[in-house]
Parts: structure tokens; C-alpha cells; sequence
């Protein structure tokens, strides 16, 4: 009875629908490849004909089907939208524009000014195109983090908190952090098929469960908290529509620290750019307000912060104290904070720096 128990278990694992293992939906072959022989093959033979000693023709890291280990930028790339794509019902964001110049863009913005197909401006975004073969990574190799404390993580040379250029070789440190770099240098534990919200929709993300905030984990159980909206902010309306309360919801907390301390983006950011970010004795900073509290003063240049209303601009984001179901429409002097991403993008922007 046990043998006809387990079958009927493992019958229904395998026939269940794809979308209720997680809220990313559609074939798995949308995504993945089992024996890395999708067509065309890399030396224009056949099926059957494998050269199982080229590298080119093993299964990609996690299966993927996209080739070169630049995986992540390959699917979310797309030369007809600068926003998002559908794939076989499965709402996908664009993080690379191959179409031109976006006029366009999700709020992390676009690796197109840092593309060596685009811009090749390392001034203007994360470049997280790798070294290898015809993947651009700047003239001299290297992308060191700026304001950058060198945070060693017990003595390793190449910290993955040092760079993006060049694959993490120290101890795990608990998140499977060897070999990590590009997009993993700051998406550390992706989790497509975490049980967050569905495909399209916005949601809070507070667990590790969950797969953090847009996948921004630490180390160990660490991560982002944060209200993802459903498209990235793709489309997003301007103030004039009424639509201020459509936007990403980002943590802020005024002890500083690191993201063991603060589970906000501004505490993540910090293990690359701490200079940046360390309070001078609790109260100052070195160069920039980040996770500041705004000045809740009355004639002071940030009175009518949003305007007289105070209406949240989406272009310049700030952080709140708490986040829940549902983003703030308005900015609160005196409560939320300045942040990075007030002033700047993630991913890319036109201007140095990643300037919004």
C-alpha cells in the first residue's frame, strides 16, 4: 500500500500545473534546457553529433538555455521593448535594450549606456557583461566599487564586495557565494520560483522564503524588505494622472549599518559603497544622505517636498520607516529618507554616475 501511496504522490508532483510550484508560469523549456542541445548548435552540427569535450555543448549553469554565463542579462534582454516582454504568458522585465537608446525604462533603468552594443559607458551603470569572449568589461578588466572600504570577508583576496568583474573564490559563507559575479554579484540567491506574488502583480516581500526584495539578499538569512510593484514601474503614470501611489516601496531606517542590521536597500548597498554610507558619529556623513530623514522644517527648502501635497514622485524615490501591502502616495517630511536610489539607477541611466 506505501509503494501505491508514494506513486500517487509523486504522479500528482509530476502532472501538477508549473504555476503552482511558483508565480514565474509557463514550459520549463521557455527557460531551460536539459542535454544543451537547442538548435542551432554551436558548431553547426547536428543532434547526436555532441562533441562532449567542447564546454559549449554541456548543460548551462542551472540548465538555462541561454548560452555563456552571462545567462541572466540573455533573458532579460529584448530588442522590441524596453520595458518587459511576454513569454508564453510569463511577464518578463528588460534590463537590456538591443533596439537603440531606450526612452524608456524600468525603475532599475537599462545596461544599454553600459553595453558594448550600446553606450559602452562604464560611467553609467553596474557593467555586468562579463570578460569573456565577445562580453564587453571595460577597458582595464576591473569595476571596483566606489567608496568602497575593501570589506575582505575573512581575509579573500577578491571580495565579492570589491568588484563584478571577477568570479567570488573565497569560503561560502552560507549563500553559495563561489563563483558569483555580474548580476549575481548583487542578485546573490535568484529565486524565480519563490512563492512571492503572482507573475505581473505587486506584492510585499519580507522573507527569505519569499526570495527577498527583487532577489536582493546577504549572506546567511539576510535580505531587502520591500513592496515590488507588479511591472517594475514600467508604464509608469505621471503625478498629473493620480497615480502616485503606483510605484516599487523602498525600507528606510536611520541606524545605518549593514544589511545585517537593516534590512533596507540603502544597509545592501552599503557592502560595496560603506564610505558612502557611514554615520559620522550617529549624527553626520561622509558624502552622501543616505537613509537620511528629510527635514520636516517650515520654510526650509524641503517644506514642499512632492509639492504642496506632497505627492510621491516616482522619478525620485524615497524610503519609508515601514512598508506594506500598499505604497505611500505621498512623501512624509520628518519620517522618510533620502536614499540611494533617490539619485540614481541600478542597473544604468543616460547621465555619469547612474543619475536619475
Amino acid at each position: 500500500m506505501k509503494k501505491y501511496v508514494v506513486f500517487s504522490i509523486f504522479l500528482g508532483l509530476v502532472f501538477m500545473p508549473y504555476s503552482a510550484f511558483a508565480h514565474v508560469s509557463g514550459l520549463c523549456a521557455n527557460c531551460h534546457t536539459m542535454h544543451a542541445s537547442q538548435t542551432p548548435w554551436p558548431d553547426g552540427s547536428e543532434p547526436g553529433e555532441p562533441a562532449w569535450g567542447d564546454p559549449s555543448k554541456l548543460p548551462k549553469k542551472r540548465l538555462l538555455a541561454k548560452a555563456g554565463s552571462s545567462a541572466c542579462v540573455g533573458c532579460h534582454s529584448s530588442a522590441t521593448s524596453s520595458t518587459w516582454y511576454d513569454l508564453d504568458g510569463c511577464k518578463v522585465p528588460v534590463v537590456l535594450y538591443t533596439g537603440g537608446e531606450p526612452s524608456s525604462y524600468l525603475a532599475g533603468g537599462n545596461f544599454w549606456w553600459v553595453s558594448p552594443d550600446g553606450d559602452a559607458d562604464d560611467t553609467k551603470g553596474h557593467n555586468v557583461f562579463l570578460h569573456e569572449g565577445d562580453q564587453y568589461f571595460g577597458p582595464d578588466g576591473t569595476n571596483n566599487a566606489p567608496g568602497n572600504t575593501i570589506l575582505s570577508c575573512g581575509g579573500v583576496e577578491n571580495s565579492c564586495h570589491q568588484n563584478l568583474s571577477e568570479p567570488f573564490t573565497g569560503p561560502d559563507m552560507g549563500y553559495n557565494l563561489p563563483g558569483k559575479y555580474g548580476c549575481e554579484g548583487c542578485h546573490l540567491n535568484v529565486r524565480h520560483h519563490a512563492n512571492d506574488h503572482p507573475n505581473g502583480q505587486g506584492g510585499l516581500v519580507t522573507t527569505i522564503d519569499q526570495g527577498w526584495y527583487r532577489f536582493l539578499s546577504g549572506h546567511w538569512e539576510y535580505g531587502v524588505k520591500g513592496y515590488e510593484h507588479g511591472l517594475w514601474e514600467a508604464g509608469q503614470p505621471s503625478l498629473a494622472q493620480g497615480q502616485a501611489n503606483n510605484h516599487n516601496e523602498y525600507l528606510g531606517s536611520a541606524s545605518g549599518g549593514l544589511l545585517n542590521a537593516t534590512p533596507t536597500t540603502t544597509a545592501f548597498y552599503g557592502g560595496c559603497h560603506l564610505k558612502f554610507h557611514t554615520q559620522k558619529s550617529g549624527v553626520s556623513w561622509i558624502r552622501h544622505p543616505s537613509d537620511a530623514v528629510i527635514p520636516d522644517t517650515a520654510g526650509s527648502e524641503y517644506a514642499d517636498t512632492g509639492g504642496s501635497s506632497h505627492l510621491y514622485d516616482p522619478l525620485s524615490p524615497v524610503a519609508s520607516p515601514t512598508v506594506d501591502g500598499t505604497p505611500d502616495g505621498t512623501v512624509t517630511p520628518g519620517t522618510d529618507f533620502v536614499m540611494c536610489l533617490s539619485c540614481h539607477r541600478p542597473h544604468g541611466s543616460p547621465y555619469p554616475d547612474l543619475l536619475r
